[in-house]
């Protein structure tokens, strides 16, 4: 219910909110720095509160401008928006874009006649306090752990692989007429969790460029990278497997073999140690015997033809997705 982002967002507001009032700052500017600077890692919190700094920098003068020129009008709020944004586009200071903005135009009423410097001044000094007090407590405070979220998360999504195999296969050897069906939702939510999972992969190894770590933690989140990298893949084939909407007439021989080589693959993707039997090689061979003989049927024809039917992308695609098995037994 509660995870370290929001412990640390937590403990950033407080710090920060409890400096301001020491110094007898308003905290506000301060607060909504510090919320938008927690990132999932320290790196990212650095890097953009560089960024972020700048950035309120140029709403606070915009608000402060506009207030001088227009006093606290609708006319400054959207003036000190516009602006805002349009210059942290030029400056190409997108990740602050946010934080500028809520700065301008939260800035404008408060903006006392005849201090608009010492205004401006006192919202950028606490503005930098919030970045600078989050960006702390990120780097300091429960560094972020990715590897065990990306043990958890591997497992059912090799599961849901094995279960978009089989239905994607039982759908093309069944094909009766040639469909414009688009990809199945099983296969749209196998890939966008595939696409989390390399997220986290890539959050992982941007932490550990600040923080020591263990011999033995670094050779766990190696296999577990090499196992996401098969993972993609395996999507990979998955996913032209997704645009087969032709019928590939399939003998029953054909149909019991491919399906006795789906359901196989799914069995090993739900193995803990991805372990291949015999039976499976066989399998395998068999396919690669199929897909010679459908390539040298073609070849012999003297009409046009499609160099890849459904019959060899499903053949080719089983194959390569049995190359990527043999990859997660020896990783």
């Amino acid at each position: 219910m509660v995870g370290r982002r929001i412990i640390k967002t937590g403990i950033s507001v407080f710090i920060t909110a409890l400096i301001c009032i020491l110094l007898k700052l308003p905290p506000e500017f301060a607060v909504i720095a510090a919320i938008v600077t927690i990132e999932p890692t320290a790196s990212d919190s650095i890097r953009k509160g560089l960024v972020r700094f700048p950035a309120s920098a140029i709403g606070a003068g915009f608000a402060v401008l506009f207030v001088f020129l227009f006093g606290p009008s609708a006319t400054s709020f959207t003036l000190a928006a516009i602006f805002t944004i349009l210059l942290c586009q030029k400056l190409k200071l997108y990740d602050g874009i946010l934080v500028a903005t809520l700065t301008a135009v939260a800035m404008v009423p408060d903006i006392q006649d005849h201090h608009h410097v010492l205004t401006f001044l006192s919202r950028l000094g606490t503005t930098f306090i919030g970045i600078t007090v989050s960006s702390l407590v990120n780097f300091f405070i429960l560094p972020p752990k990715f590897s065990p979220i990306i043990k958890e998360k591997l497992v059912p999504n090799l599961q849901l692989a094995g279960k978009v195999l089989v239905d994607t296969i039982e759908t093309i050897i069944n094909m009766k007429q040639t469909k414009a069906d688009a990809p199945s939702e099983d296969y749209l939510k196998l890939r966008q969790s595939t696409e989390k999972i390399s997220e986290l992969v890539s959050f992982q190894e941007k932490e550990w460029k600040y923080h020591r770590i263990k011999l033995s933690e670094y050779r766990n989140f190696n296999k577990l990278r090499k196992t996401n990298l098969i993972s993609q893949k395996i999507v990979l084939h998955l996913g032209n497997l997704q645009y087969v909407k032709e019928p590939g007439s399939f003998t029953t021989a054909e149909k019991e073999l491919v399906m006795e080589a789906v359901f196989s693959i799914k069995a090993i993707l739900a193995s803990p140690t991805f372990d291949i039997d015999n039976r499976h090689y066989e399998l395998a061979n068999e396919l690669d015997q199929l897909l010679k003989e459908e390539a040298n049927l073609k070849q012999a024809s003297n009409q046009y033809f499609h160099h890849f039917t459904p019959k060899r992308i499903v053949y080719f695609q089983l194959l390569s997705i049995h190359d990527c098995l043999e990859e997660l037994q020896s990783t």
